[in-house]
């Protein structure tokens, strides 16, 4: 065996607590080459275990992001899903509120050309009404000028002693 791998088996034990040796006095009685090679080898362990540390603390920190990134992902989608969702309950109600007017619109419509066809109606009705009552005004003048002439073919009929229908000149 040489004598690199006898320090290492030694320090090896020495750090496992063997009983009666000190690690001081082994590294004391190799001198300083000895001395050397054990510092490197407990620094190159010192760094080892800083390592697989390190290690862990990365792969603890991927983990934690991985899950992150996951968890972000599905309240990404869940939002994408909420908006998708809302942008359709928007077009439905958008769709039916424009079938609405739509249907208003045609009543309208509807009701507007019954109310032109009334005013025409009620055009012409006016129209006859005022030819009526001119004719109903003539009739009425004819028959005032009938009426007229029948009193005055009355008055001439009447006798002339009788003292209710007697002149004035004469009743002198």
């Amino acid at each position: 065996m040489n004598g690199l791998g006898f320090l290492v088996q030694a320090a090896s034990a020495a750090e496992l607590g063997a009983v009666g040796v000190s690690l001081t006095g082994l590294i004391g009685s190799l001198g300083a080459a000895g001395a050397a090679v054990i510092v490197t080898y407990y620094f190159l362990n010192f760094l080892k275990d800083q390592g697989v540390k390190q290690g862990r603390m990365f792969q603890d920190f991927k983990d934690f992001h991985t899950d992150s990134q996951k968890k972000l992902q599905e309240q990404v989608d869940r939002l994408t899903d909420r908006h998708t969702q809302s942008q359709r309950t928007f077009q439905d109600q958008l769709g039916r509120i424009t079938e609405s007017q739509n249907a208003l619109l045609r009543e309208a419509v509807l009701a507007m050309k019954s109310v032109e066809q009334t005013l025409e109606n009620s055009t012409d009705t006016i129209g006859s009404i005022e030819k009526m009552t001119s004719s109903l005004k003539t009739s009425v003048m004819a028959i005032d000028e009938l009426v007229r002439s029948v009193m005055a073919m009355d008055d001439l009929l009447r006798t002339p002693n009788d003292p209710k229908f007697a002149r004035r000149d004469e009743a002198d």
